[in-house]
């Protein structure tokens, strides 16, 4: 593993945590990935999830860590439990979808109102991983059905920038829906 010189290693990231976090892997990802792949039953899962995991360690004092495979697990259960409920809202969601497009039903006010609640929250949770002006302004236009010129003045900027974060949005919102669906495929 090559090291970077001092003075341009990452802020927050010491060369030392590094070596520590690259022991903490040769010692502990094969064990973390099989126990994944019991769990989740497919290996290209287990090794996001893993490689997730590890992740989440560049920010963690590793010299403190006393039981390391226990906090993997912590770690590796809580990223289950965050793919679960993701799982489970597009689920609902493309249940609603479905059940909106069926035009044999008749669905009442407070039906329509649910679905589209619903569909609201996807949107969120869907953008949550965006920068705050590209978020905003792509639930201003979709969800609030402002015009790219009222954005642009409400978040200060261009209406170009508002094409642009919306369409950066569209294609966050795509990619994560078409990963999802290929996952399940």
């Amino acid at each position: 593993m090559s090291q970077l010189p001092p003075d341009i290693t990452p802020p927050g990231y010491a060369i030392p945590a590094t070596r520590d976090l690259d022991k903490l892997y040769r010692e502990h990802q094969p064990w973390l990935l099989n126990w994944l792949r019991a769990k989740l039953s497919c290996p290209f899962d287990a090794g996001d999830m893993s490689q997730d995991t590890f992740l989440r360690l560049l920010s963690v004092d590793l010299a403190s860590l006393r039981e390391p495979r226990a906090y993997l697990l912590v770690i590796a259960n809580r990223l289950m439990i965050n793919r679960y409920r993701r799982k489970k809202v597009e689920a609902d969601v493309l249940q609603q979808v479905a059940y909106l497009l069926d035009t044999s039903n008749d669905k009442g006010p407070a039906e329509i109102i649910a679905a589209r609640d619903l569909l609201h929250r996807v949107l969120l949770m869907l953008t949550e991983e965006l920068p705050k002006k590209p978020r905003q302004a792509f639930l201003m236009a979709r969800v609030g059905g402002m015009a790219y010129r009222q954005i642009a003045k409400r978040l200060d900027v261009s209406e170009s920038s508002v094409k642009q974060y919306i369409a950066k949005a569209l294609m966050h919102c795509h990619k994560s829906l078409y990963n999802e669906f290929a996952e399940a495929d």
